[in-house]
C-alpha cells in the first residue's frame, strides 16, 4: 500500500482531534457560517478582542461568510459587542443565554427559546435555599442577585450591567421570562454542591440540567437548552447545511454546537471534554488569537 494511502487511513481512524497543520485537510470553500463562543474563545476576561481575531471576523464578512456569536450572556448585552470591538457590521446571528435566546440578524427578529417554567423555578429555589447555596438568576432582561458581596454582583456592577438586588426570595418569581440560575465556586463549595444536587437533577431530568460554562461557573438551564438548538433553528430557517458551519468554543456549554457542526473547533487552552468532541484544535490559545489564526489558515 502506498505511503500516502497509509497516512489517509491513519488520519481517518485517529481517536483524538489534532492541531491542523495542512490546508489540504479541509475544503476552504464550503463554510457558509462561522459561529464562536466569546469568553476564552474570542477574548479573555476584560482583556478585549485580540486584533488577529478582529481582522479575521472582518475578513469573513468581506468574503460573504456569515458570522455569529454564541454566549451565555443575554441578547441585549451581546448586541453591544460589534461596537465594543469596533466591527464594521453587526453579527448575522446572536445565540444568547446558551441557546435560550436567538437574534436573527438577517430577519432582525428575536426569539426566546426553552425557558424555565415558574413551577420549576420554585423547586430550584427550594433546593438551593435548603442547602444554603448562593446563586443569581437571569430573569427577563436583567440579572437578579441575592447578596451584594457575591463575586459576580461586584463584577457586573463594575461594568454597568443591568443588575438588581433581591429584597426577598419572592423577587426571583416576579419575572415573566426565566432563563437560568448561576452558581459560582467563589461563593459556593462546588464539589459539595455537585454531590448534593445530583439526585435533585435526576428527579427533574426532563425539566432542567446543570452545565459547566467556565472553569468556576455552573448554570441550571432548561433540559433541552444548548447553543446547538438555536444554531439548528437558524440554519433550517435560512437553508444552511450544518456541515457548512464552523463552530468555535472552549467549554462544555459549547460541546453540542461543536459536535453538530461540520467544522467543530476547540481552542488550544479549552476544556478536555470539549477537545474530545471537536474535530480540530487551534494551534494557538485564546489570548494569542487562536480563533483568528485558525480562520486565516483553514477557512479563508
Amino acid at each position: 500500500m502506498a505511503e500516502g494511502t497509509l497516512f489517509f487511513y491513519a488520519f481517518l481512524f485517529m481517536e483524538t482531534p489534532v492541531s491542523v497543520m495542512m490546508d489540504s485537510v479541509m475544503n476552504k470553500n464550503n463554510i457558509r457560517l462561522v459561529v464562536a463562543d466569546i469568553d476564552m474563545t474570542l477574548e479573555y476576561s476584560m482583556q478585549g478582542l485580540p486584533e488577529l481575531n478582529r481582522k479575521a471576523i472582518e475578513e469573513l464578512h468581506r468574503e460573504g461568510i456569515l458570522f455569529a456569536l454564541a454566549s451565555g450572556r443575554g441578547i441585549a448585552q451581546l448586541m453591544k459587542k460589534a461596537s465594543e470591538w469596533k466591527l464594521s457590521f453587526n453579527p448575522d446571528l446572536i445565540i444568547g443565554v446558551n441557546g435560550q435566546a436567538l437574534y436573527d440578524g438577517l430577519l432582525q427578529r428575536e426569539d426566546r427559546l426553552l425557558l424555565l417554567e415558574k413551577e420549576w423555578v420554585k423547586e430550584i429555589l427550594d433546593f438551593l435555599d435548603a442547602y444554603g447555596y448562593d446563586y443569581h438568576a437571569y430573569i427577563d432582561t436583567y440579572t437578579l442577585f441575592r447578596r451584594e458581596d457575591s463575586h459576580y454582583y461586584k463584577v457586573f456592577k463594575a461594568v454597568d450591567r443591568d443588575i438588581r438586588l433581591a429584597g426577598s426570595r419572592d423577587d426571583f418569581l416576579k419575572g415573566e421570562c426565566f432563563y437560568k440560575f448561576i452558581l459560582m465556586d467563589q461563593d459556593n463549595d462546588m464539589e459539595q454542591l455537585l454531590k448534593d444536587i445530583e439526585p435533585f437533577l435526576k428527579e427533574h431530568k426532563e425539566h432542567f440540567k446543570i452545565v459547566k460554562t467556565t472553569g468556576h461557573t455552573y448554570e441550571i438551564v432548561h433540559a433541552s437548552a444548548s447553543k446547538a438548538y438555536a444554531l439548528q433553528i437558524f440554519c433550517e430557517r435560512h437553508g444552511i447545511d450544518l456541515q457548512d458551519v464552523a463552530a468555535f468554543g472552549d467549554a462544555d456549554n459549547d460541546n453540542e454546537m461543536i459536535a453538530v457542526s461540520g467544522m467543530g473547533v476547540c481552542l488550544k487552552d479549552g476544556q478536555e471534554c470539549t477537545k474530545a468532541v471537536a474535530k480540530y484544535i487551534t494551534e494557538k490559545g485564546c489570548t494569542e488569537g487562536g480563533f483568528g489564526d485558525f480562520v486565516f489558515r483553514h477557512i479563508l
